[in-house]
């Protein structure tokens, strides 16, 4: 798919008193209903496809928490705010989410009911019943459950779809089927798993049952990793590139989106909704005009 460069501005329709605040990322449901998370209150929030706000989901369970970084010795408080980082809705229209501060994974039935927890709230770790700061969750249409524990651990984790773990493959390191910042996770129809490494600079592809089957190098700070309903692969990069790049499914490259005038600030998160806009949830590009999160909803070209 080609996309022309045309800014859409004003969208989605914020009511008053919405204002977004560091946007992570984005999905839609089977009736193109978009879902955003970001750090503000109400944390995750829905539109429906022109853009009206539709209200929000899940406000009973999802609470601010501390997070922490840690990338220093020991870990520095960062915030306390509401840390939802991972976004992503089933072939059921659930919606799921990952909280980083209190190191879960929420499901949300279609109406908005807690409908299963992955993790213990608040306590860190790395097995069975525990995550440290996942970034990411996407599920199949086997039903099983795919996390990305990305932050503090390095692998992904899956689980059945009532939460008993299957599988866990991963360890901190740089060779192939290795991981340094998990950070993206996507699933083709195939059930392939896609995984963006932010300090790999790379995707990594694996089979259901976690056998590596390829890695596309060379990606900078690869943050955001999505397949479209046409197959195409797109990678969000950011740190010096700031762009989006479009691979097939065999990992050869078809184009980059971003440069120039409609460069990025920061790609952290993509979607391409069912009319064929692509939606980037753009951080750096908010924090820089001072604003409310900016989307960018560029038409498909004719």
């Amino acid at each position: 798919m080609e996309f022309s460069p045309t800014k859409q501005p004003g969208w989605p329709q914020l009511p008053p008193g919405l204002a977004f605040r560091m946007v992570s990322n984005i999905a839609e449901d089977s009736a193109g209903r978009l879902y955003f998370v970001h750090r503000g209150a109400p944390p995750l929030v829905r539109f429906d496809p022109a853009g009206a706000y539709l209200g929000s989901i899940g406000d009973s369970a999802l609470h601010p928490s501390v997070n922490y970084d840690l990338s220093r010795t020991p870990p520095a408080p960062i915030s306390r705010e509401y840390w939802l980082h991972g976004l992503h809705v089933d072939p059921w229209d659930n919606v799921w989410v990952t909280d980083l501060g209190r190191h879960l994974v929420l499901k949300f039935d279609p109406q908005g009911r807690l409908a299963l927890t992955l993790g213990t709230d608040g306590v860190p770790g790395e097995d069975a019943t525990h995550f440290c700061q996942p970034t990411a969750v996407a599920v199949g249409r086997s039903g099983a459950v795919y996390v990305a524990d990305g932050y503090g651990n390095a692998r992904i984790a899956k689980f059945s779809a009532t939460g008993q773990l299957l599988a866990s493959w991963g360890r901190r390191g740089t060779a192939p089927g290795e991981f340094n910042t998990p950070h993206g996770l996507a699933l083709d129809a195939d059930e392939n798993v896609y995984v963006a490494e932010r300090m790999n600079d790379r995707v990594q592809v694996f089979d259901s049952a976690g056998r590596l089957r390829a890695v596309w190098p060379g990606l900078r700070r690869a943050d955001a990793v999505l397949v479209t309903r046409a197959g195409e692969v797109l990678v969000g990069t950011g740190h010096l590139s700031n762009t989006i790049h479009r691979f097939d499914r065999e990992g050869r490259l078809r184009g980059v989106l971003g440069r120039g005038a409609e460069a990025f600030g920061y790609p952290h998160g993509v979607h391409v909704d069912a009319a064929g806009h692509l939606h980037v949830a753009d951080p750096v590009a908010e924090q820089a005009a001072a604003r409310p999160a900016r989307y960018l909803r560029l038409s498909p070209a004719p």
